[in-house]
């Protein structure tokens, strides 16, 4: 398994992205180059930043702004890819980033594991994996849900 999920570095019309209002543009930047982003682009203001622009992998956007953060309003989930949890997650807690929680990796019960981030300003990012152990598991227990959905059997 790979430490860090290729990053694709072009500009496209993104279908989804998170935007996070920050105290400290500057540390949580450096908090989720950490995690694992890259920021992309940074739009310059008057008095710093207005927007930086982080990716993880493609479709993995997070917009960081200046403002004030709502501890706990936003959270955002992700794949981690071919990322080793357990190893991010033990690499962001010794790093000791001021106000940040790291929790997991933790089992669920829809058959994946997941690492729960608390950046400085209270916002959440979920990097989510499938337990490939158990995929003949998670296959039958999804032949189970209601719906119309592709691949039920």
């Amino acid at each position: 398994m790979s430490e860090h999920p290729a990053i694709d570095r072009t500009i496209y019309p993104m279908p989804m992205f998170a935007t996070f209002q920050v105290r400290d543009i500057a540390a949580t930047t450096a908090f989720y180059e950490a995690a694992g982003f890259v920021a992309l682009a940074t739009i310059p203001g008057d008095d710093g930043p207005v927007v930086v622009h982080l990716r993880r992998m493609k479709y993995q956007d997070l917009l960081l702004v200046p403002g004030d953060p709502v501890p706990g309003g936003t959270t955002v989930s992700f794949s981690a890819g071919d990322q080793n949890l357990a190893t991010l997650a033990t690499t962001l807690r010794e790093r000791a980033f001021p106000g940040v929680t790291v929790t997991g990796p933790t089992d669920t019960a829809w058959y994946t594991s997941d690492v729960t981030i608390t950046d400085p300003d209270g916002n959440r990012v979920i990097l989510t994996a499938p337990r490939l152990a158990e995929l003949d598991h998670a296959k039958e227990w999804a032949a189970t849900f209601e719906g119309d959905w592709v691949g039920k059997q």
